[in-house]
């Protein structure tokens, strides 16, 4: 039986019902997306006075588009919030219709793929994690979208839209440039192999160019506004993967159960690849899944087994991540691949079975629809501004904050101020090994980190009770030496917190400290 394509004249009822969905599913999520940060420094909305915090290097020297689009949404007046539900959109509309494209391509059957695509974005189902966590909806932009457009290039290239997916190819290596550059080199060889460029060279070759000519323009963009690095300490940086490091620490730890549903995605592959080359169809988005998930489950036995056999660069850009890569994909593939692989008589018996098994699902993951439910209505609440951080913002404060761990992320975006260390995420220094001093230094300084050692091995975050028994216990005169030292003026800290300092201010939920 011949393939369809979806497209909008043909299809425009399960394409608008799927972005609906998108859309709702997407906003329902409260999560204010960290790759704003970035766009605050570009937009000029936060400013940093002086180079006493590494951050300012991080932002201005880390090359992702993410940021630029934050920092132009931010310029036109739309707020964090906003563009934090954009983000979630743009994101839950990338899974879902990677979903339904890929589906339909297996099973021709567009209601059904619908159903699919729609309970997938529901539930967030996925094969789980690994090393690296399943980033499917969070507040962690650059995992989270970078997944989503790898999701929506696959989609893409089932549905034969080769044009749009070559552009995307491109563009998301200025989205995240290691999941890019991965995809391209992916991608790239299945296209040569499969002799596809030879039947879609013209829109490979106008999808190129465009994904170049918007990339270059983020390139451009980026270093202009990058700034100098700074010489560091190569044996500290060492310290920093040894010790503080979590996501390339070398585990010994195999995760089985993820190499089995990897596995068994796998031979279902080759066997409808088999079927697909035996009446020359169209195969291209399966011979990229095979060899990705051939290669990257490859790389994830090596950097287990044999970690030493990879140099230092290779073990930065964390080789056992690509594996999760077709997480999100894997589910509906495998029950796509069953549905495909059954002959005439029993296909129409395995779709109604399907149908059932993912609605009892679905009803039993009901809480998951309340979730989503009450996360919508909850966008239409006006929530009550904090006195302190208001104060903070109109202030025009030409100082760094000190933050406790898990107030920055909100505290830096709300309160419009540079923060001296983002401390509920210390894990910028392998991409950034220039600031391990300055990393190193405040740590030493203003948390009382001894010997370069982290209070939990591997683990690059502070806890609140780490940091509040440290600032609890600190006079009034070792604060001035760190208010001389790094451009400190004000500490915020949850109400509860009693500091050895003048109250400036407090509210409900915050206690402004002067130094």
């Amino acid at each position: 039986m011949k393939k369809d394509t979806i497209n909008f004249k043909n299809n425009y009822f399960q394409i608008s019902v799927l972005a609906f969905f998108s859309i709702v599913i997407g906003s329902s999520y409260p999560y204010l997306q960290y790759g704003i940060d970035g766009g605050l420094v570009l937009s000029g909305i936060v400013k940093y006075h002086d180079l006493n915090s590494p951050m300012v290097y991080y932002y201005l020297n880390s090359w992702t588009s993410i940021h630029q689009f934050s920092a132009l949404l931010l310029k036109i007046g739309l707020s964090v919030e906003h563009i934090s539900k954009i983000l979630m959109i743009i994101t839950s509309v990338f899974f879902s219709f990677g979903v339904f494209l890929f589906f339909f391509s297996l099973t021709n059957q567009k209601n059904l793929s619908l159903f699919i695509a729609i309970t997938s974005i529901i539930l967030g189902k996925n094969f789980g994690d690994t090393d690296y966590p399943s980033l499917v909806f969070s507040e962690h932009t650059y995992g989270m979208l970078s997944l989503a457009s790898f999701t929506f290039v696959l989609g893409l290239i089932a549905n034969k839209n080769i044009l749009i997916s070559c552009i995307l190819v491109i563009v998301l290596i200025s989205i995240h440039p290691i999941v890019g550059v991965w995809t391209f080199l992916i991608v790239t060889f299945c296209i040569y192999y499969s002799n596809t460029y030879n039947i879609y060279k013209k829109d490979i070759f106008r999808g190129v160019l465009l994904g170049i000519f918007i990339i270059s323009s983020s390139f451009i963009f980026f270093y202009f506004n990058s700034i100098e690095k700074i010489p560091y300490d190569k044996f500290l940086f060492l310290n920093y993967l040894d010790n503080w490091d979590g996501h390339r620490g070398i585990s010994k730890v195999i995760h089985f159960e993820y190499i089995i549903k990897t596995l068994l995605l796998a031979v279902l592959c080759v066997l409808s690849l088999k079927k697909m080359f035996k009446s020359s169809s169209y195969s291209l988005h399966l011979q990229i899944v095979l060899f990705s998930l051939t290669c990257s489950l490859t790389l994830y036995l090596l950097f287990k087994l044999v970690p030493n056999i990879f140099p230092e660069f290779l073990k930065i850009i964390m080789p056992s991540r690509f594996i999760m890569l077709h997480t999100f994909l894997g589910w509906p593939i495998i029950i796509g691949l069953f549905i495909f692989l059954t002959n005439n008589y029993f296909k129409n018996k395995v779709i109604l079975f399907s149908s059932i098994l993912i609605t009892l699902i679905l009803i039993q993951n009901y809480d998951k629809i309340y979730f989503i439910k009450d996360g919508v209505v909850n966008n239409f609440k006006i929530k009550k501004e904090s006195q302190v951080l208001s104060f903070i913002k109109n202030e025009n404060i030409k100082s760094n904050l000190i933050v406790p761990s898990s107030l920055v992320s909100y505290v830096f975006k709300k309160s419009e101020t540079p923060i001296l260390l983002h401390t509920e995420s210390l894990d910028f220094v392998p991409y950034h090994p220039y600031l391990t001093d300055k990393f190193f230094h405040i740590l030493e300084k203003v948390y009382d980190i001894k010997n370069n050692l982290p209070p939990e091995k591997n683990n690059p975050y502070l806890s609140d009770n780490y940091i509040k028994n440290i600032f609890e216990n600190r006079s009034k005169d070792e604060w001035l030496l760190i208010k001389n030292e790094f451009n400190v003026e004000f500490i915020i800290v949850p109400k509860v917190w009693i500091l050895k300092l003048d109250v400036n201010q407090e509210d409900e939920r915050y206690k402004l400290y002067q130094l």
